[in-house]
This record gives structure tokens, C-alpha cells and sequence, in this order.
């Protein structure tokens, strides 16, 4: 017996977020998505319906690093793969720390058809890697900016250890 292969079911069943979106970069509102699968919708708060035809800006916000930003556009502009980390905001405002890599799709064309995101949120990983370096240093200036963008006293657990 064999089986017929849907990507749909392998897609929504991926542990990371997947968002994909057209190839408009030019302008001021840059690609718009076409989908994210279910991984994506738990991980940002935002459910499909919100998001289809929007631009992946809706993600960013204060903290969001700018010049990652411009570095995504620039390797996707020369047909390179970004791979970055930046902070950006769920649906609820909450900040977190994204990990993603993001590549053009070409299927039988020269040009590319979409551009696909995988996309992680890493902040609690971080938070570790960042309790750490205050344990040797309670005066860390990265990881207390760290934890100044979550607006967690974090900090203080340091003492009780």
C-alpha cells in the first residue's frame, strides 16, 4: 500500500514555527504572510486568520534589533540564507527572544516563489545561559538588559543560590 505525502500534515506537525510569505521586498510594508503553521500560531498568540496577507512586522516592536532586520533583507536580496536572533513581541505585547533561520523557496523558476521562516523562541534558554553569566558577574550589563527587556527581577535569584 503506499501512501500519498501531504505536506500540510508534516508542516502543522513541526515543533518549530513555520512562516511563509510572498516575495515583495521593496516598499514600506515589505512580504506578506501566506502561512504559518501551528507551531508559529502558539508560539506568537496570533491565530492564522489575523495574519494572512500581513507583514512579519507585526512581530516587531522596541527591542526589536533593526540592523537584524536589514541583515534579513540583505541575504535574502543576494539569494543567501539569514540566519538571526532578535526580540520580538507576542500578540499579548509579552517579548521574546526569536531564533530563525529564513531562505527563498525557487521551485522550477529562476526567481523565488516564497521565502520561508523557521522560527524558535529561545528566551528561556536564554534566561539560563543569562542567570549564569550573573553568578560570575552580578553586574553583567548584557544579561541584566536581558532581563530588563522580559521586565523579570530574575536578577535576585542569582542571591538566593
Amino acid at each position: 500500500m503506499q501512501l500519498k505525502f501531504d505536506w500540510q500534515i508534516v508542516l502543522e506537525n513541526l515543533r518549530n514555527g513555520i512562516m511563509v510569505t510572498d516575495v515583495t521586498l521593496e516598499g514600506p510594508e515589505g512580504p506578506r504572510i501566506v502561512y504559518v503553521n501551528s507551531a508559529w500560531t502558539k508560539m506568537t498568540g496570533y491565530r492564522r486568520d489575523e495574519l494572512i496577507g500581513k507583514t512579519p512586522r507585526i512581530l516587531q516592536g522596541k527591542h526589536t534589533d533593526r540592523a537584524v532586520v536589514g541583515m534579513l533583507k540583505e541575504k535574502l536580496l543576494n539569494r543567501e540564507v539569514f540566519h538571526g536572533q532578535t526580540w520580538n513581541y507576542k500578540k499579548s505585547g509579552e517579548p521574546f527572544l526569536m531564533n530563525w533561520h529564513c531562505y527563498a523557496v525557487y521551485g522550477d523558476r529562476p526567481d523565488p516563489v516564497y521565502y520561508v521562516a523557521e522560527q524558535q523562541d529561545v528566551t528561556e534558554l536564554e534566561a539560563l545561559r543569562m542567570k549564569e553569566r550573573l553568578i560570575v558577574n552580578p553586574n553583567d550589563a548584557v544579561a541584566l538588559s536581558f532581563f530588563a527587556v522580559l521586565g523579570r527581577s530574575d536578577t535576585t535569584e542569582k542571591n538566593t543560590q
